[in-house]
């Protein structure tokens, strides 16, 4: 399970630098059709201007649900990474209780060995 949520961290990371990478491509692709409205006036635009302008929002608009279905990748993967990371934990308190009543199981039964060798040791002086 140890191995596990390591590729499940790996594989959110992966996922977060993607998500980011296609927030930044569509950042600037909004960009370059705000600029490209700004210098040309909705009046003054050939069809082969508007058709490049379509496809631009077009494009924005892909690389838009492509994030969507990244950050809902990356979600998923959190959430993968949480329960992991909590079966993980409760693995964990378990073995330490089930190790801390050995110790103390084995400390009792030392002293009560003791106990009986320096009762016999105590019978046998006498």
């Amino acid at each position: 399970m140890e191995m596990s949520g390591y590729q499940d961290i790996s594989a959110l990371e992966k996922s977060v630098a993607n998500a980011g990478s296609q927030l930044y491509t569509m950042a600037h692709k909004l960009h370059a059709v705000e600029r490209s409205l700004d210098q040309t006036a909705m009046e003054q635009m050939d069809e082969m201007e508007v058709m490049e302008l379509l496809e631009s929002m077009t494009e924005v608009k892909n690389e838009y649900q492509n994030l969507r279905k990244d950050i809902q990748e990356v979600q998923q993967l959190q959430r993968d990474v949480s329960t992991s990371i909590r079966y993980q934990m409760t693995n964990m308190q378990q073995t330490f209780q089930m190790l801390k009543k050995r110790i103390a199981t084995s400390q009792q039964q030392r002293r009560q060995r003791e106990q009986r060798q320096s009762t016999t040791v105590t019978a046998n002086q006498h």
